[in-house]
């Protein structure tokens, strides 16, 4: 397939991993990056920023270790990302045990390593762990953490060393003509390309649904709390998934990073996100979640017995765009030539980051895709109203059943 000038609407880190893994295929100067506000300011970062490959889909494994690849360049290449190779424990009582010997088993089929940890030695990972909150545990040691706006950045400045053009414009909707779109309308004008790729997360359907693709993804809230520091939490610590309370953790600054997924997740219409989330809440009435965090707090209590005296220095929240089937939103859009979307993080685009970028990389340059993309496909649900109380819910839905990382 010969060249074409790209036009990636959207710096977020789905967007960023994009041109920068066009950049190294040579396209870097056919290669524009838009953005309304600064790069990664959205919901990239607010993300926790966990990188843990098992999942129960091969082909999301096999991004998310394209992205652990991504990560082990960007630092040869001197790039600071403040990664953490801190492994991920996951703890579970003894009813649960058969999910953790599921994960064990996927994981080695595609690759990843995992070995069982006796209680002394998981607790010298995670000390702040009561003991009797799990029977077993599983350690994954490739999995870490890192800075996401570092991580975005550090894509961008790959791709603008290698030519792309990063710049500031609010793209207001898809200029779409005889079937194919033929660019977009900015604040400032028509901005023409053969190839428009929305990585515009969360706020995707604004765009998409009224040039008639609706897609299967909508906002849901992410969020999770940082303590203050306390002795119990090592900086170096590993991150901590308990599938039997759908929580998760990691060391912060002498502190713990902790987020649960709540039964019922707050879910928005993708028009009513502003382009700057500061000051925006999912529910006014409950800005900083301490109604989740207090439904949550005997679950916590059980595996973490230093909550009632902890200090909360920060409570974090954003949009993760999740669909309703736990898919990501990534490919060609049919119906309209011209388009490619890369979306639905569904509250793991750090994980995929690197991923999605050389599948959309693989699918502009007509190369082989080295996943199969056809479970993401942008149109998998055809007609359907994506701001329908119904499919919302369906949406949040996804989130409370996730318990991997």
């Amino acid at each position: 397939m010969a060249e074409r000038d790209v036009l990636v609407v959207g710096a977020g880190v789905f967007g960023a991993a994009v041109a920068c893994e066009l950049a190294r295929h040579g396209w870097g100067p056919r290669v524009r990056v838009l953005e309304r506000l600064q790069p990664a300011a959205g919901a990239t970062a607010r993300a926790a920023a966990l990188v843990t490959a098992v999942r129960d889909d091969p082909g999301q494994i096999a991004l998310a270790r394209q992205t652990l690849a991504s990560i082990a360049t960007l630092q040869a290449e001197g790039e600071a990302l403040g990664w953490h190779a801190s492994g991920a424990l996951h703890v579970a009582p003894a009813a649960l045990r058969p999910l953790l010997e599921a994960r064990a088993a996927i994981g080695a089929a595609n690759g990843i390593g995992s070995r069982w940890l006796s209680h002394d030695a998981a607790l010298a990972l995670a000390p702040w762990l009561d003991p009797r909150a799990f029977e077993h545990a599983l350690f994954f040691p490739d999995d870490g953490w890192l800075d996401p706006h570092l991580l975005a950045s550090a894509y961008l400045r790959v791709a603008v060393r290698h030519g792309v053009r990063v710049e500031t414009a609010e793209v207001r909707r898809l200029v779409v003509d005889g079937g194919r779109v033929r660019g977009v309308e900015t604040a400032d004008g028509f901005v023409g390309a053969d190839t428009v790729v929305l990585a515009t997360g969360a706020w995707a359907n604004v765009l998409s649904t009224p040039a008639g693709l609706p897609l299967p993804l909508a906002p849901v809230r992410s969020q999770y709390w940082i303590s203050t520091p306390a002795p119990c939490f090592p900086r170096e610590g590993a991150i901590v998934l308990m599938p039997a309370i759908r929580a998760y953790a990691r060391p912060e600054l002498g502190g713990l990073l902790f987020g649960v997924r709540e039964p019922r997740p707050a879910v928005v219409d993708a028009r009513c996100l502003p382009a700057d989330l500061g000051g925006f809440a999912f529910e006014p009435e409950d800005a900083d979640g301490w109604q989740t965090l207090a439904a949550a707090a005997d679950d916590l209590g059980r595996h973490l017995p230093v909550l009632p005296t902890l200090g909360i220095a920060h409570a974090v929240s954003g949009p993760s765009a999740y669909a309703p089937d736990g898919q990501l939103v990534v490919g060609t859009a049919p119906g309209l030539a011209g388009l490619v979307v890369a979306a639905g993080c569904n509250g793991s685009g750090i994980t995929f980051s690197g991923g999605v970028g050389r599948l959309v990389g693989e699918l502009l340059r007509g190369a082989a895709p080295f996943v199969d993309p056809a479970p993401a496909a942008p149109g998998r649900l055809g007609a359907f109203d994506p701001q329908a109380p119904d499919f919302l819910a369906a949406c949040a839905a996804a989130r409370s059943r996730k318990t991997s990382g």
